[in-house]
Protein backbone atom coordinates (compact mmCIF):
# COMPACT_ATOMS: atom_id res chain seq x y z
CA UNK A 1 0.00 0.00 0.00
CA UNK A 2 2.63 2.36 0.72
CA UNK A 3 4.03 2.17 -2.30
CA UNK A 4 0.69 2.85 -4.08
CA UNK A 5 1.03 5.87 -2.39
CA UNK A 6 4.23 6.49 -3.29
CA UNK A 7 3.20 6.56 -6.78
CA UNK A 8 0.04 8.67 -6.54
CA UNK A 9 2.26 11.03 -4.64
CA UNK A 10 4.80 11.55 -7.80
CA UNK A 11 2.36 11.58 -10.52
CA UNK A 12 -0.90 13.58 -9.32
CA UNK A 13 -1.07 17.15 -9.19
CA UNK A 14 -1.07 19.34 -6.04
CA UNK A 15 -4.61 19.71 -6.03
CA UNK A 16 -8.33 18.15 -4.58
CA UNK A 17 -9.82 17.60 -7.97
CA UNK A 18 -10.39 14.17 -8.96
CA UNK A 19 -8.03 12.73 -11.60
CA UNK A 20 -8.62 10.28 -13.95
CA UNK A 21 -5.69 7.56 -14.92
CA UNK A 22 -5.83 5.61 -17.97
CA UNK A 23 -5.81 1.89 -17.78
CA UNK A 24 -2.21 2.07 -18.77
CA UNK A 25 -1.43 4.12 -15.91
CA UNK A 26 -3.38 2.83 -13.43
CA UNK A 27 -2.14 -0.43 -14.02
CA UNK A 28 1.54 1.08 -13.70
CA UNK A 29 0.79 1.99 -10.01
CA UNK A 30 0.39 -1.49 -8.93
CA UNK A 31 3.61 -3.07 -10.80
CA UNK A 32 5.07 -4.54 -8.41
CA UNK A 33 8.11 -7.18 -8.01
CA UNK A 34 7.71 -10.25 -5.89
CA UNK A 35 10.40 -11.14 -3.38
CA UNK A 36 11.49 -13.34 -5.90
CA UNK A 37 11.81 -11.13 -8.85
CA UNK A 38 13.88 -8.53 -6.57
CA UNK A 39 17.37 -9.89 -7.00
CA UNK A 40 16.98 -9.33 -11.16
CA UNK A 41 15.20 -5.87 -10.30
CA UNK A 42 18.41 -4.76 -8.82
CA UNK A 43 20.77 -5.59 -10.86
CA UNK A 44 18.79 -4.08 -13.95
CA UNK A 45 18.60 -1.13 -12.11
CA UNK A 46 22.51 -0.45 -12.29
CA UNK A 47 22.43 -1.26 -15.85
CA UNK A 48 20.60 2.14 -17.21
CA UNK A 49 23.03 3.94 -14.77
CA UNK A 50 25.86 4.66 -17.53
CA UNK A 51 23.20 5.90 -20.12
CA UNK A 52 21.54 8.21 -17.87
CA UNK A 53 25.09 9.43 -16.48
CA UNK A 54 25.63 10.25 -20.62
CA UNK A 55 22.51 13.16 -19.85
CA UNK A 56 24.28 14.71 -16.96
CA UNK A 57 23.03 12.88 -14.15
CA UNK A 58 24.53 12.37 -11.16
CA UNK A 59 25.70 8.51 -10.26
CA UNK A 60 23.73 9.60 -7.30
CA UNK A 61 20.57 10.73 -9.36
CA UNK A 62 21.00 8.36 -11.89
CA UNK A 63 21.11 5.09 -9.32
CA UNK A 64 17.47 6.93 -7.90
CA UNK A 65 15.84 7.19 -11.69
CA UNK A 66 16.48 3.60 -12.50
CA UNK A 67 15.37 2.46 -9.26
CA UNK A 68 11.92 3.99 -9.54
CA UNK A 69 11.61 1.65 -12.59
CA UNK A 70 13.34 -1.18 -12.98
CA UNK A 71 14.32 -2.10 -16.33
CA UNK A 72 14.71 -6.19 -17.16
CA UNK A 73 16.02 -5.22 -20.36
CA UNK A 74 19.84 -4.51 -21.62
CA UNK A 75 21.83 -1.22 -21.26
CA UNK A 76 21.66 -0.63 -25.45
CA UNK A 77 17.51 -0.07 -24.89
CA UNK A 78 17.94 2.92 -22.51
CA UNK A 79 20.94 4.04 -24.16
CA UNK A 80 18.69 4.00 -27.97
CA UNK A 81 15.81 5.53 -25.84
CA UNK A 82 17.76 8.60 -24.51
CA UNK A 83 20.07 9.28 -27.87
CA UNK A 84 16.60 8.84 -29.58
CA UNK A 85 15.05 12.04 -27.66
CA UNK A 86 18.77 13.54 -28.04
CA UNK A 87 18.35 13.23 -32.28
CA UNK A 88 15.17 14.81 -32.07
CA UNK A 89 15.98 18.28 -30.49
CA UNK A 90 16.08 17.37 -26.81
CA UNK A 91 18.68 18.72 -24.60
CA UNK A 92 20.53 16.69 -22.20
CA UNK A 93 18.77 18.89 -19.47
CA UNK A 94 15.36 18.20 -21.09
CA UNK A 95 15.83 14.56 -21.46
CA UNK A 96 17.30 13.82 -17.73
CA UNK A 97 14.15 15.89 -16.43
CA UNK A 98 11.83 13.66 -18.81
CA UNK A 99 13.64 10.28 -17.37
CA UNK A 100 13.39 11.53 -13.80
CA UNK A 101 9.15 12.35 -14.92
CA UNK A 102 8.86 9.68 -16.94
CA UNK A 103 11.29 6.58 -16.12
CA UNK A 104 9.00 4.00 -18.25
CA UNK A 105 11.14 5.69 -20.83
CA UNK A 106 13.88 4.04 -20.21
CA UNK A 107 12.85 0.67 -21.05
CA UNK A 108 10.83 2.47 -24.53
CA UNK A 109 10.69 0.54 -27.86
CA UNK A 110 12.31 3.16 -30.06
CA UNK A 111 11.11 1.33 -33.19
CA UNK A 112 8.12 0.35 -32.50
CA UNK A 113 6.85 3.13 -29.52
CA UNK A 114 9.00 6.02 -29.81
CA UNK A 115 9.23 7.14 -33.36
CA UNK A 116 5.86 5.99 -34.70
CA UNK A 117 4.42 8.57 -31.68
CA UNK A 118 7.24 11.13 -32.39
CA UNK A 119 6.40 11.12 -36.46
CA UNK A 120 2.87 11.41 -35.68
CA UNK A 121 3.67 14.47 -33.56
CA UNK A 122 5.68 15.98 -36.61
CA UNK A 123 3.09 15.20 -39.39
CA UNK A 124 0.48 17.13 -37.29
CA UNK A 125 2.69 20.39 -37.80
CA UNK A 126 4.22 20.66 -34.28
CA UNK A 127 7.74 22.04 -34.54
CA UNK A 128 10.73 20.20 -32.32
CA UNK A 129 10.09 22.96 -29.56
CA UNK A 130 6.71 22.34 -29.67
CA UNK A 131 6.73 18.86 -29.29
CA UNK A 132 9.68 18.51 -26.30
CA UNK A 133 7.03 21.10 -24.59
CA UNK A 134 3.84 18.82 -25.18
CA UNK A 135 5.67 15.58 -24.00
CA UNK A 136 7.27 16.99 -20.89
CA UNK A 137 3.88 18.71 -19.61
CA UNK A 138 2.34 15.21 -20.23
CA UNK A 139 4.79 11.98 -20.87
CA UNK A 140 2.04 8.94 -21.21
CA UNK A 141 0.68 10.93 -24.27
CA UNK A 142 3.55 8.67 -26.02
CA UNK A 143 1.94 5.62 -24.91
CA UNK A 144 -0.90 6.20 -26.44
CA UNK A 145 -2.13 4.71 -30.41
CA UNK A 146 -4.87 7.18 -30.82
CA UNK A 147 -2.59 9.91 -30.02
CA UNK A 148 -3.80 11.66 -33.58
CA UNK A 149 -7.66 11.72 -32.63
CA UNK A 150 -6.85 13.28 -29.29
CA UNK A 151 -4.55 16.02 -30.30
CA UNK A 152 -6.87 17.04 -33.25
CA UNK A 153 -9.80 16.95 -31.06
CA UNK A 154 -8.19 19.72 -28.62
CA UNK A 155 -6.25 21.43 -31.29
CA UNK A 156 -9.39 22.19 -32.77
CA UNK A 157 -11.31 23.14 -29.76
CA UNK A 158 -8.74 25.32 -28.78
CA UNK A 159 -7.48 26.89 -31.65
CA UNK A 160 -3.77 26.01 -31.88
CA UNK A 161 -0.54 24.50 -30.52
CA UNK A 162 0.31 27.27 -28.24
CA UNK A 163 -3.09 26.68 -25.78
CA UNK A 164 -3.08 22.46 -26.36
CA UNK A 165 0.36 23.28 -24.55
CA UNK A 166 -0.42 24.93 -21.92
CA UNK A 167 -3.54 23.55 -21.36
CA UNK A 168 -1.51 20.04 -20.76
CA UNK A 169 1.13 22.26 -18.88
CA UNK A 170 -1.35 22.94 -15.76
CA UNK A 171 -3.11 19.57 -16.66
CA UNK A 172 -0.65 16.65 -17.01
CA UNK A 173 -3.82 14.09 -18.07
CA UNK A 174 -5.77 16.42 -20.00
CA UNK A 175 -4.38 14.74 -23.10
CA UNK A 176 -4.94 11.11 -22.21
CA UNK A 177 -8.40 11.63 -20.54
CA UNK A 178 -11.24 9.64 -22.38
CA UNK A 179 -12.54 11.76 -25.03
CA UNK A 180 -15.71 9.31 -25.04
CA UNK A 181 -16.43 9.06 -21.53
CA UNK A 182 -15.44 12.16 -20.27
CA UNK A 183 -14.46 14.79 -21.83
CA UNK A 184 -16.67 15.16 -24.84
CA UNK A 185 -20.17 14.85 -22.41
CA UNK A 186 -18.32 17.04 -19.72
CA UNK A 187 -18.53 19.73 -22.57
CA UNK A 188 -21.87 18.96 -23.80
CA UNK A 189 -22.94 19.74 -20.58
CA UNK A 190 -21.80 23.27 -20.12
CA UNK A 191 -22.91 24.11 -23.39
CA UNK A 192 -26.22 23.11 -21.66
CA UNK A 193 -25.40 25.96 -19.28
CA UNK A 194 -25.31 28.35 -22.04
CA UNK A 195 -21.60 28.48 -21.78
CA UNK A 196 -20.43 29.93 -25.29
CA UNK A 197 -17.36 27.97 -26.79
CA UNK A 198 -15.69 30.79 -26.60
CA UNK A 199 -16.13 30.61 -22.68
CA UNK A 200 -15.37 26.88 -22.75
CA UNK A 201 -11.87 27.18 -24.35
CA UNK A 202 -10.97 30.09 -22.18
CA UNK A 203 -11.77 27.81 -19.10
CA UNK A 204 -10.03 24.23 -20.33
CA UNK A 205 -6.68 26.81 -21.14
CA UNK A 206 -7.23 28.46 -17.54
CA UNK A 207 -8.41 25.51 -15.39
CA UNK A 208 -8.43 21.88 -17.58
CA UNK A 209 -9.14 20.11 -14.63
CA UNK A 210 -12.76 21.22 -14.71
CA UNK A 211 -12.93 19.22 -17.84
CA UNK A 212 -11.40 15.62 -16.49
CA UNK A 213 -14.00 15.26 -13.52
CA UNK A 214 -16.14 12.74 -13.97
CA UNK A 215 -19.46 13.44 -16.00
CA UNK A 216 -21.67 13.23 -11.96
CA UNK A 217 -18.86 15.20 -10.21
CA UNK A 218 -20.04 17.88 -13.04
CA UNK A 219 -23.61 17.29 -12.64
CA UNK A 220 -23.77 17.51 -8.60
CA UNK A 221 -21.54 21.18 -9.76
CA UNK A 222 -24.29 22.33 -11.61
CA UNK A 223 -26.93 21.72 -9.07
CA UNK A 224 -25.40 22.87 -6.21
CA UNK A 225 -24.37 26.53 -8.24
CA UNK A 226 -28.54 26.50 -8.96
CA UNK A 227 -29.57 25.73 -5.34
CA UNK A 228 -27.41 29.29 -4.34
CA UNK A 229 -29.55 30.69 -6.74
CA UNK A 230 -26.72 31.52 -9.23
CA UNK A 231 -28.55 30.56 -12.53
CA UNK A 232 -27.33 29.18 -15.65
CA UNK A 233 -28.09 32.43 -17.67
CA UNK A 234 -25.81 34.56 -14.97
CA UNK A 235 -22.56 35.90 -15.94
CA UNK A 236 -21.22 34.72 -13.61
CA UNK A 237 -22.09 30.94 -13.47
CA UNK A 238 -18.77 29.81 -15.04
CA UNK A 239 -16.82 31.42 -11.79
CA UNK A 240 -19.85 30.30 -9.58
CA UNK A 241 -19.21 26.63 -10.90
CA UNK A 242 -15.18 26.65 -10.91
CA UNK A 243 -15.32 27.88 -7.08
CA UNK A 244 -17.91 24.78 -6.12
CA UNK A 245 -16.13 22.31 -8.46
CA UNK A 246 -12.51 22.97 -6.93
CA UNK A 247 -13.77 23.36 -3.39
CA UNK A 248 -14.42 21.15 -0.88
CA UNK A 249 -17.51 20.92 1.21
CA UNK A 250 -15.97 21.50 4.79
CA UNK A 251 -13.95 24.45 2.84
CA UNK A 252 -17.19 26.11 1.34
CA UNK A 253 -18.70 25.73 4.42
CA UNK A 254 -15.99 27.38 6.13
CA UNK A 255 -16.04 30.41 4.11
CA UNK A 256 -19.79 30.71 5.51
CA UNK A 257 -18.90 30.45 9.29
CA UNK A 258 -16.06 32.98 8.75
CA UNK A 259 -17.92 35.96 6.94
CA UNK A 260 -20.68 35.12 9.06
CA UNK A 261 -18.53 35.20 12.52
CA UNK A 262 -18.17 39.11 11.13
CA UNK A 263 -21.49 39.90 11.52
CA UNK A 264 -22.95 38.70 7.61
CA UNK A 265 -26.08 37.10 7.11
CA UNK A 266 -26.89 33.89 5.44
CA UNK A 267 -28.60 36.28 3.06
CA UNK A 268 -25.95 38.29 2.70
CA UNK A 269 -23.26 35.60 2.08
CA UNK A 270 -25.30 33.95 -0.68
CA UNK A 271 -25.65 37.75 -2.24
CA UNK A 272 -21.85 37.70 -2.33
CA UNK A 273 -21.58 34.51 -3.65
CA UNK A 274 -23.78 35.13 -7.04
CA UNK A 275 -22.06 38.83 -7.13
CA UNK A 276 -18.14 37.09 -6.77
CA UNK A 277 -18.03 33.53 -6.26
CA UNK A 278 -14.52 33.48 -6.38
CA UNK A 279 -14.33 34.58 -2.87
CA UNK A 280 -14.76 31.09 -1.66
CA UNK A 281 -11.30 30.33 -2.78
CA UNK A 282 -9.25 31.76 -0.56
CA UNK A 283 -8.37 30.86 3.06
CA UNK A 284 -10.51 31.53 6.36
CA UNK A 285 -7.31 33.44 7.63
CA UNK A 286 -7.28 35.40 4.11
CA UNK A 287 -10.64 36.62 4.50
CA UNK A 288 -10.62 36.97 8.20
CA UNK A 289 -7.42 39.69 7.91
CA UNK A 290 -8.74 40.93 5.27
CA UNK A 291 -12.23 42.31 6.89
CA UNK A 292 -10.14 42.98 9.87
CA UNK A 293 -8.49 45.68 8.37
CA UNK A 294 -11.83 46.91 6.11
CA UNK A 295 -13.62 47.25 9.13
CA UNK A 296 -10.99 48.27 11.78
CA UNK A 297 -7.93 49.58 10.25
CA UNK A 298 -10.08 51.42 6.87
CA UNK A 299 -13.30 52.05 9.04
CA UNK A 300 -15.82 49.80 6.31
CA UNK A 301 -19.11 49.30 7.29
CA UNK A 302 -20.19 46.08 7.18
CA UNK A 303 -23.46 46.74 4.68
CA UNK A 304 -20.37 48.49 2.25
CA UNK A 305 -18.44 44.79 2.25
CA UNK A 306 -21.05 42.69 1.96
CA UNK A 307 -22.85 44.91 -0.89
CA UNK A 308 -18.63 45.25 -2.49
CA UNK A 309 -17.82 41.78 -2.35
CA UNK A 310 -14.77 41.70 -4.55
CA UNK A 311 -13.19 44.18 -2.24
CA UNK A 312 -11.87 41.05 -0.30
CA UNK A 313 -10.43 39.69 -3.56
CA UNK A 314 -7.72 42.30 -3.54
CA UNK A 315 -4.51 41.56 -2.03
CA UNK A 316 -3.93 42.89 1.45
CA UNK A 317 -0.62 43.36 1.06
CA UNK A 318 -0.02 44.75 -1.81
CA UNK A 319 -3.33 46.39 -2.63
CA UNK A 320 -5.93 47.06 0.01
CA UNK A 321 -3.28 47.98 3.17
CA UNK A 322 -0.91 50.20 0.29
CA UNK A 323 -3.30 52.02 -1.38
CA UNK A 324 -5.47 52.77 1.45
CA UNK A 325 -2.63 54.08 3.38
CA UNK A 326 -1.78 56.40 0.58
CA UNK A 327 -5.20 57.98 0.16
CA UNK A 328 -5.55 58.71 3.87
CA UNK A 329 -2.24 60.55 4.21
CA UNK A 330 -3.24 62.55 0.95
CA UNK A 331 -6.28 63.69 3.01
CA UNK A 332 -4.64 64.37 6.55
CA UNK A 333 -2.07 66.30 4.62
CA UNK A 334 -4.91 68.23 2.96
CA UNK A 335 -3.49 67.50 -0.43
CA UNK A 336 -6.45 65.69 -1.37
CA UNK A 337 -10.16 66.51 -1.00
CA UNK A 338 -12.07 63.87 1.01
CA UNK A 339 -14.92 61.43 -0.03
CA UNK A 340 -12.83 58.94 -2.33
CA UNK A 341 -14.62 55.60 -1.42
CA UNK A 342 -12.20 52.42 -0.91
CA UNK A 343 -13.69 50.53 -3.64
CA UNK A 344 -12.91 52.87 -6.90
CA UNK A 345 -9.34 53.59 -5.61
CA UNK A 346 -8.56 49.83 -5.16
CA UNK A 347 -9.91 48.68 -8.93
CA UNK A 348 -8.01 51.05 -10.74
CA UNK A 349 -4.87 50.02 -12.42
CA UNK A 350 -1.74 50.57 -11.14
CA UNK A 351 -0.56 53.05 -13.98
CA UNK A 352 -4.31 55.00 -12.96
CA UNK A 353 -3.48 54.87 -9.08
CA UNK A 354 0.10 56.47 -9.50
CA UNK A 355 -0.57 59.06 -11.98
CA UNK A 356 -3.99 60.45 -9.66
CA UNK A 357 -2.35 59.75 -6.12
CA UNK A 358 1.05 59.09 -6.22
CA UNK A 359 2.56 61.60 -7.92
CA UNK A 360 1.16 63.79 -5.04
CA UNK A 361 3.95 62.35 -3.14
CA UNK A 362 6.80 63.48 -4.94
CA UNK A 363 7.53 66.26 -3.12
CA UNK A 364 10.83 65.18 -1.23
CA UNK A 365 8.98 65.96 2.22
CA UNK A 366 6.62 63.17 1.35
CA UNK A 367 9.67 60.47 0.07
CA UNK A 368 9.11 58.57 3.09
CA UNK A 369 5.46 57.55 2.43
CA UNK A 370 6.01 57.14 -1.27
CA UNK A 371 9.20 54.89 -0.25
CA UNK A 372 6.56 52.57 1.84
CA UNK A 373 3.92 52.25 -0.89
CA UNK A 374 6.29 51.25 -3.46
CA UNK A 375 8.41 49.09 -1.10
CA UNK A 376 4.85 47.39 -0.35
CA UNK A 377 3.83 46.77 -4.00
CA UNK A 378 6.86 46.52 -5.70
CA UNK A 379 9.86 45.45 -3.54
CA UNK A 380 12.98 46.90 -4.14
CA UNK A 381 12.17 49.85 -6.89
CA UNK A 382 11.53 52.96 -4.98
CA UNK A 383 14.83 54.61 -7.10
CA UNK A 384 13.62 53.84 -10.17
CA UNK A 385 9.67 54.62 -9.64
CA UNK A 386 10.20 58.13 -8.11
CA UNK A 387 12.09 58.67 -11.77
CA UNK A 388 9.11 58.09 -13.31
CA UNK A 389 6.63 60.05 -11.62
CA UNK A 390 9.06 63.04 -11.52
CA UNK A 391 9.24 62.38 -15.47
CA UNK A 392 5.30 62.54 -15.34
CA UNK A 393 4.59 65.68 -13.44
CA UNK A 394 6.77 67.04 -16.17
Amino acid sequence: MFLVQKRLFCILPCHKSTIHLSSFELCSLFSFSTAKDQSSDHKSNFIVVDPLQSCEFTSEKAAKTAKCHACHTKSSSSSLSIEFFKQNGWSDAQVMKLMQREPRFLCAKVETVLKPRMRSLQDMGFSDTEIVQLVSSSPALLYFRDIQSKIYFWRSLLGSNERLIKASRRQMFLLTCSLSQTIVPNISMLRECGISKQRIVELVVAQPSIVCQTNKCIKESIKHVEDLGVSRDCKVFPHALFSVMFTSKSKFDATFATLMSFGWSQPDCVAAFKRCPSIWQYSKENLSDKMTFLMKEAGCELTYISCHPVLLTYSLVKRLRPRYEVVNFLEQNKLLDKGHNLLSVVKLSEEMFRKKFLFLLCEEKFIARYDSYVAAVQGKQGELGLQVLSSDKM
